[in-house]
């Protein structure tokens, strides 16, 4: 049972970091403002420590 569910971790990591990639190779990301890119760095560092994040 708990082969399964790090498989399912696994790909739900997986995911996010095509989520990532996809997000940083998006026209217009060059764009952002500083301060964007500040809350777009911590939420990167908050996913990559495990902590959960507000979306709002």
């Amino acid at each position: 049972m708990e082969n399964v569910i790090l498989e399912h971790l696994q790909k739900i990591e997986k995911q996010l970091e095509m989520i990532n990639s996809k997000i940083e190779n998006f026209l217009g990301f060059e764009e952002l403002r500083e301060e964007e890119l500040r809350e777009l760095d911590e939420i990167e560092a908050e996913m990559e420590k495990g902590e959960k994040f507000s979306l709002e």
